[in-house]
């Protein structure tokens, strides 16, 4: 394979990376706490978009523990999502990528 080749097989994986991106900027997942009282909105970026907690957790202690879950809960569905959706995209050429 020569210099030109290589060239353009990077351009078109740069193309790909742009798309994967495009793709990861749409999508939005639900995460619950184990109780369903508090529920989340996150990116495929990470970035949260929206925290609703139910009214009966005015003064709950466990306020922070049931939001650290619903987060993660959240993130661990968006990293599933981006997996599911870019399964093929991500290994262009049969690639060896570390993700």
């Amino acid at each position: 394979m020569g210099f030109i080749d290589k060239m353009k097989q990077a351009k078109d994986m740069y193309g790909n990376m742009k798309k994967i991106q495009q793709e990861i900027d749409k999508i939005e997942c639900k995460g619950s706490s184990k109780n369903g009282l508090i529920n989340v909105i996150i990116k495929g970026n990470h970035n949260v978009l929206s925290i609703k907690i139910d009214d009966s957790l005015q003064n709950n202690k466990d306020l922070e523990k049931d939001l650290l879950i619903a987060l993660n809960d959240a993130h661990n569905k968006v990293d599933k999502e981006i997996k599911a959706r870019m399964g093929g995209m991500m290994n262009p050429g049969g690639l060896k990528l570390p993700f």
